[in-house]
């Protein structure tokens, strides 16, 4: 459904992404976990063309072309096909629950009112926050607000979520309730693409985890092979590390 061949970006002569191919398939649930500066983030934000790629070609929604060939439509075309839950949340302060997911619906996707204010309605209601639609950001928890970003993202059914460390922000005790969330809807069949620390969701939710380093993939496969038998020194010693940590 989404292939990436070869993709490359530099800042500042600094090369972050060293020629990542990425296939994801209908209905997976991917993990990519890694040491920080890996790469990870600015993987996710070229995959969506939040920002433009050095170099690389892909393939979605009836694009098939290298990065920098992309037209502001086919760039629009690959974004309206893509859900993007950032680390930080991204709400309109000055929005409720609600207005923050209509928004996107009644502006980039043209759809009515009515019909909107249902989608979203609906959308709060998978996260469990039907009764928090007329709260502002200010009034919600954190892990509410990573809520709401996620029914945003759900709102405007696309072929894949990327979530990038959806949970690096919250206080440990919130961490729970979005993974829940995020663990329903890999359930549900909703591909996902989530950069991630959190290794139990990794190892028990993913069908496929990406192991980077140095804006390489070192190694990818399934959680069973990536955590019980990684083949790769690098994986190993990043695995024996972070779950010393956990």
């Amino acid at each position: 459904m989404l292939k990436i061949e070869g993709l490359r970006k530099s800042y500042d002569g600094n090369e972050i992404l060293k020629g990542i191919s990425v296939d994801v398939s209908k209905g997976d649930v991917i993990s990519i976990i890694g040491p920080s500066g890996s790469g990870k983030t600015t993987l996710l934000r070229n995959m969506t063309t939040l920002e433009q790629a050095d170099g690389g070609h892909i393939q979605f929604a009836d694009v098939d072309k290298d990065f920098q060939k992309l037209s502001s439509k086919d760039i629009q075309t690959i974004r309206r096909n893509v859900g993007f839950v950032f680390q930080n949340y991204n709400l309109f302060n000055n929005k409720t629950a609600l207005q923050n997911i209509t928004e996107g619906l009644i502006v980039a996707r043209k759809v009515n009112k009515s019909e909107a204010k249902k989608i979203a309605l609906e959308a709060l209601e998978r996260v469990g926050l039907s009764d928090r639609q007329n709260h502002y950001p200010s009034q919600l928890s954190g892990g509410q607000q990573q809520r709401v970003g996620i029914a945003r993202a759900v709102a405007l059914n696309p072929k894949v979520i990327f979530f990038d460390e959806p949970t690096s922000a919250l206080d440990p005790e919130l961490v729970g309730e979005v993974l829940k969330v995020m663990r329903d809807l890999a359930e549900s069949g909703t591909t996902m693409v989530v950069v991630t620390h959190q290794m139990n969701f990794a190892r028990n939710v993913s069908n496929k985890v990406i192991f980077m380093a140095d804006g390489h993939i070192v190694e990818q496969g399934s959680p069973e092979s990536i955590f019980e038998h990684p083949s790769e020194k690098r994986t190993q010693e990043f695995l024996t590390d972070i779950l010393a940590n956990v």
